[in-house]
């Protein structure tokens, strides 16, 4: 494993556990990102980003030899990365915790829910009996900022360093969205840094810019730590794939 991805995981891991404290316990999930944003794209046959129309839990089911609930989901889709043909409405199924018994619960990065009304980026595998997300979602599931009119929808007939482009903006502005944190910790901000420099490279140093000037010294230090290794590792920006903000 290389420095930068070892880095890169254990950035994620540190960020998820600053942002919010999970509860203990000695139950292990079997799905967990890959640490990598490219092969989260790599290993989904649709990504596309839309609103939460509905998600209801249906069953409780065993995956990967631990219990879960399949919840099914709506999603208005307003842009598609990777895929081609979509509907505007899609269906698919998701995992969450099931409930565990005798007072354990689950230890590790935080569960997060995808919530009716809010804008995401879902990366989903055709099966036989329809569309399932890749993974289950855990904090740091990227949630977009509400879509703008001027963004090109079908992105997936593009070249993939424009299509990771066009991701990029989009968890960029969502970060930039989000709330200054609470004293002491880095807020979910943060959270978004490894996700665009994976995309983007060294175009990520506008965005990257943006947090040494926030009130939280957390978030501060992230941000910069991100910036220097932007340096140490010589990573440069190809302006013709990507539009500085």
């Amino acid at each position: 494993m290389s420095k930068t991805v070892l880095l890169r995981l254990i950035c994620i891991a540190l960020l998820a556990a600053e942002a919010v404290q999970p509860a203990t316990s000695q139950v292990r999930y079997p799905w967990v990102y890959p640490g990598n944003f490219r092969e989260r794209v790599k290993q989904a046959d649709l990504v596309v980003s839309g609103t939460i129309g509905s998600t209801v839990p249906k069953t409780t089911r065993v995956v990967d030899g631990v219990e879960v609930t399949s919840n099914r989901a709506s999603i208005a889709v307003d842009r598609v990365f990777k895929g081609g043909a979509y509907d505007p409405t899609l269906y698919f199924v998701w995992y969450s915790p099931a409930s565990v018994s005798g007072g354990v619960v689950y230890s590790g990065p935080p569960f997060a829910r995808f919530v009716a009304g809010k804008r995401y980026l879902v990366f989903l595998r055709k099966e036989a009996a329809g569309y399932v997300v890749t993974v289950a979602p855990q904090s740091g599931t990227p949630a977009f900022a509400p879509a703008s009119p001027l963004n090109l929808r079908d992105i997936s007939v593009l070249p993939d360093d424009v299509r990771d482009s066009e991701i990029a903006q989009e968890l960029e502005t969502a970060a930039l969205s989000i709330d200054p944190p609470a004293p002491g910790v880095t807020g979910w901000a943060a959270v978004y840094f490894p996700y665009v420099v994976d995309l983007s490279g060294g175009c990520a140093k506008p965005f990257l810019q943006h947090f040494p000037a926030s009130p939280s010294k957390a978030l501060r230090d992230v941000a910069q730590r991100w910036l220097a290794l932007l340096v140490d590792k010589h990573m440069r920006c190809k302006a013709a794939t990507y539009h500085e903000r």
